[in-house]
């Protein structure tokens, strides 16, 4: 009876020698791995971190006007939610950088348009709804084109691209069920093809002195 109490001890002090060797044993992930960070390293000093992640709201001009959103998602274990939910979040930073832009277009167009034969108040009410209307149309050409896995954390952050010519495309394609906006319509076809790149600069600026 006492050996088999002996035995057993023995048994139980092995496995835990094993648990604890091995759990010494075990790597740590990510850059911690290489000894390169810890996992309350600041985001900034990350290696390999890309750097539209910490920009958000962005117009970029190159070759290719565009406009960028940049979204995170943490906490999520699931590595496919994960992704869709920092997927949604850069669309909807997209979406507003893309209603700055928008309006921006809309006040310079108010400004310089006249009322003709319509009051003002129909003209203005028109002007909102076709706008509102091509914000949403362009936002379908939106595109997630870069994915970033933070090494040290459970944490996703997305970048989403919408060029300018969609929004143009979505405006050339507009066109009222109202016969009696026909003309005004093709105004602001025009002037949007006229001021995309500038109200693109203009915004480039602005959200620039918000850094």
């Amino acid at each position: 009876m006492l050996m088999t109490k002996a035995i057993k001890l023995q048994m139980t002090v092995l496995g835990i020698l094993l648990v604890m060797t091995g759990c010494a044993s075990q790597k740590p992930m990510g850059q911690e791995a290489e000894g390169l960070g810890r996992v309350d390293t600041p985001i900034q000093n990350v290696e390999g971190l890309p750097e539209w992640v910490s920009q958000k709201g962005a117009a970029f001009s190159g070759e290719r006007k565009v406009l960028y959103g940049v979204g995170s998602a943490s906490g999520v274990r699931n590595p496919t939610l994960r992704r869709r939910a920092a997927e949604g979040q850069a669309r909807n930073d997209l979406a507003a950088t893309l209603n700055v832009y928008v309006a921006g277009l809309q006040k310079q167009y108010l400004a310089e348009t006249t009322a003709g034969d319509l009051s003002q108040t129909s003209v203005e009410q028109h002007i909102q709804d076709t706008m509102k209307q091509v914000t949403e149309a362009s936002l379908v050409g939106a595109e997630i084109v870069e994915y970033w896995e933070h090494p040290l954390r459970n944490e996703a952050y997305a970048l989403c691209r919408l060029d300018i010519e969609k929004v143009i495309e979505a405006m050339d394609s507009y066109a009222a069920a109202d016969s009696k906006f026909k003309e005004l319509d093709a105004k602001m076809r025009d002037f949007v093809r006229k001021n995309a790149d500038n109200a693109h600069k203009e915004l480039n600026e602005e959200l620039q002195t918000k850094k």
